[in-house]
């Protein structure tokens, strides 16, 4: 059974090293077509995107010229759905399991995440599956990739780039360094009873830039919790990134 402890012998052995690069691993980078992802696009989206006062992010997620709706009322992943415009309304809503692909759908918690995170304009996906606790040690997650967007119904984009999370249980979109480009809070386990959040800081070049020495004064401990939402996530989420839609907002 898991107790929750402040970090120390192999939790701080499991952590990266800080300020080590890893190498970021990009599919589809020099330009060639990623099976099953829309067609790279030559601009910017014709539909503004903009966030409703439920907390919905209306958007072109697909290139298509149509709206579609990114919604997630379990605020760390574990419910996220898109519902692609169509030509009347919005298509039956995709779930994060369909998003995450085969190698991960079966997993305990199965989280994903919608935001501009690297600033071209195109809504990326991150998207992360994690088996059942499995003692005091963290397990690492069987998918924890940054698909830059747009992306299909399937999850597949532009390019995927492996994030190197750890034992993810939820995750967010916050605001920790008060830039144009969204961040991503992720509430993991370390090992040794360690539970944290923590933040990638969103980044032009790589969508999200990887855990450094600077980024550590973004972690909070927090206590094992059975919460939707761990109190250390952040609130911000997308409303500080969009604007707010009008009266009639955005349709598919």
């Amino acid at each position: 059974m898991r107790t929750t402890s402040r970090p120390g012998g192999r939790a701080q052995l499991f952590r990266r090293a800080a300020g080590l690069a890893t190498a970021a691993v990009l599919v589809g980078a020099c330009g060639e077509a990623v099976e099953g992802a829309p067609p790279h696009p030559s601009g910017s989206p014709s539909v503004p995107s903009c966030v409703t006062p439920s907390g919905d992010l209306l958007a072109d997620i697909d290139a298509d010229g149509r709206t579609d709706r990114v919604s997630d009322p379990s605020r760390t992943g574990a419910r996220l759905t898109v519902a692609f415009g169509e030509e009347a309304g919005y298509g039956t809503p995709v779930g994060v399991r369909e998003l995450v692909g085969r190698s991960g759908s079966d997993e305990k918690d199965v989280l994903a995440a919608v935001a501009d995170f690297d600033g071209d304009g195109w809504s990326d996906l991150v998207v992360v599956a994690t088996g059942r606790i499995q003692g005091d040690d963290a397990i690492e997650p069987t998918v924890d990739d940054l698909v830059t967007g747009p992306f299909s119904a399937s999850g597949q984009g532009q390019r995927t780039r492996d994030l190197d999370l750890g034992e993810t249980r939820g995750i967010a979109v916050g605001d920790y360094d008060h830039d144009p480009r969204p961040d991503l809070a992720v509430f993991s386990y370390a090992g040794d009873g360690v539970y944290q959040t923590e933040a990638r800081l969103g980044d032009a070049d790589t969508g999200l830039a990887d855990a450094t020495a600077d980024t550590s004064r973004y972690r909070v401990y927090a206590e094992q919790t059975d919460d939707n939402t761990p109190s250390s996530m952040p609130d911000s989420g997308l409303s500080t990134f969009y604007p707010e839609c009008g009266e009639t907002g955005n349709k598919g």
